[in-house]
């Protein structure tokens, strides 16, 4: 059986500027798109293997109340380096 790497990454809805789902880096331009997100950790050998709401948030409607995710938490997987 392979081993494996895995890595989560917090996928955050930005309301404000970008209007999209980003993630952030510190050292980097922010990364923006659902689907740019999966296509440059695809690109680096990642495949997604979850996609979990992990935080939430409530906002009033007509009667009722709205509830979505503001974070997905992104788990990704690839094959381990064999080290021989």
């Amino acid at each position: 059986m392979g081993k494996w790497k895995h890595l989560t990454v917090g996928i955050r809805y930005d309301h404000k500027k970008h209007k999209n789902w980003v993630i952030r880096y510190a050292d980097e331009p922010p990364l923006v798109g659902l689907q740019a997100i999966l296509e440059t950790y695809g690109s680096r050998g990642w495949e997604l293997v979850g996609l979990n709401p992990e935080c939430f948030q409530a906002g009033p409607g007509f009667g009722t109340w709205h509830i979505e995710p503001r974070v997905y938490r992104a788990t990704f997987k690839r094959p381990a380096e064999d080290p021989s």
